[in-house]
């Protein structure tokens, strides 16, 4: 049985069931490797995992015995699809995960992330270690799209929440901008290589924000323009960023740094949470409707919760296993 948080505590702005979860979605987590039993009841140790409401017990729902790296979904009406990043290509689901299908060919192999284009559910962008690929047709064509980049490994993608038209790849010398869907590319010159991960503010969207390999992590106001250090961090490797719903508050984490948090959007940082068990933070995850809860996944610990903004922490299952992203969804 895991050992999850329970009793009577709540948090404004979302309806909670006893252990802090939402009741209209479930928590949603994808699961790099295993290095242990998993303990959260699950038979299976890498895949994707799903939290109902009020349950304390993670579930298998997808497991082809391969390296998972992130999830997505495309939900429009009454139409809702899902997306796995997976260790042989692209997955998708149109039938809530019941099946599933691989969209991608033997020439992305590995595919790290995905990006979705919120107006047109047939246009599909990936980052794998052969660079960027982009389907217009729901995934029945790919065409890799790199003029402007200097090397082909890219690691994240991001749209920009203003305009998805414009596009951000985390690359593994610069973090590259493309303005028109992902024609063409050029570098914003963060000054560090090995970008591992790239948010961008709600509330500023000129604010972007990177966890490098070994440099820290850099954060522009100028959308690119310029960059600079986040003040008291310590210059390791930030594998997990994420920002609130509120205006300014960001978290960060990494290779042995504990979990960050910034009230300045990045400028400026303090340690919130050191737990010497875990060895690295690769997930960070914020409630969009309540920013007090907060969820981490690690290198191997699984996943621990909070419900009072990180003052306090408790385990939240998935012990043993490598937790690459955590999510809300339907």
């Amino acid at each position: 049985m895991v050992a999850l948080l329970l009793g009577g505590a709540t948090t404004p702005g979302v309806t909670v069931e006893h252990n802090g979860q939402p009741k209209d979605k479930n928590l949603y987590a994808a699961v790099f490797l295993n290095r242990g039993q998993v303990t959260s009841g699950g038979t299976r140790t890498v895949g994707f995992f799903r939290r109902t409401p009020g349950d304390t017990m993670w579930t298998n729902m997808y497991q082809p015995n391969l390296l998972t790296f992130g999830m997505a979904i495309w939900q429009k009406g009454a139409t809702l699809r899902r997306y796995l990043c997976m260790g042989n290509g692209l997955h998708r689901s149109d039938d809530n995960g019941h099946t599933w299908r691989v969209l991608t060919d033997w020439h992305t192999e590995e595919v790290l992330s995905v990006a979705l284009d919120p107006r047109d559910s047939a246009r599909i962008y990936i980052a794998t270690p052969f660079g960027v690929f982009i389907s217009t047709d729901d995934g029945a064509h790919w065409a890799r799209k790199m003029q402007g980049m200097k090397k082909w490994f890219v690691k994240r993608l991001l749209l920009d929440k203003s305009d998805p038209n414009i596009i951000y790849a985390a690359g593994e010398d610069d973090l590259y901008q493309s303005t028109d869907r992902g024609e063409h590319w050029k570098p914003l010159h963060v000054g560090a290589p090995l970008i591992e991960v790239v948010v961008q503010l709600p509330s500023d969207y000129k604010r972007l924000l990177v966890g490098t390999e070994d440099n820290g992590v850099r954060v522009t106001t100028d959308g690119g323009k310029t960059w600079r250090e986040g003040k008291g961090l310590p210059i390791n490797a930030f594998y997990g960023l994420c920002a609130s719903s509120d205006r300014h508050t960001v978290y960060a984490g990494g290779f042995k740094t504990g979990l960050w948090k910034s009230n300045d959007g990045g400028l400026s940082w303090s340690l919130l949470w050191q737990n010497s068990d875990i060895e690295a933070i690769f997930t960070i995850f914020v409630h969009p409707d309540d920013p007090l809860y907060l969820l981490v996944g690690t290198s191997g610990q699984g996943i621990y919760e909070s419900l009072d903004g990180g003052k306090t922490w408790l385990y939240a299952g998935l012990r043993g296993c490598h937790v690459k992203q955590i999510d809300l969804y339907p």
